[in-house]
C-alpha cells in the first residue's frame, strides 16, 4: 500500500488485509496508524493497541513541539 498518497481513513476491507505476522499484529502499523478508524482500532490486537498508544504518544509530542516552534 502507498501511505504516501493516502489521504483518507482504511475501508474494512483493507485494514482486514494489511500484512500481518503469525501473531496476528500489523506490520507496518507506524504508517497505517493514522487511516485507522475507532472501530478497527477496537479490533487490533493487544500488541498493536499498545503500540498504538506509543504513537499516539509520540504524534502528541510531535505536534507539541511543532506548535511551541511555530506559534501554533
Amino acid at each position: 500500500m502507498n501511505w504516501n498518497d493516502r489521504e483518507t481513513k482504511l475501508t474494512n476491507a483493507e485494514f482486514d488485509s494489511l500484512p500481518r505476522n503469525a501473531d496476528g499484529d500489523i506490520i507496518d502499523l507506524s504508517n497505517a496508524s493514522v487511516f485507522i478508524t475507532d472501530s478497527q482500532r477496537e479490533r487490533l490486537s493487544e500488541d498493536d493497541w499498545s503500540r498504538m498508544i506509543d504513537l499516539d504518544e509520540e504524534m502528541a509530542c510531535l505536534m507539541a513541539d511543532a506548535r511551541a516552534e511555530f506559534g501554533f
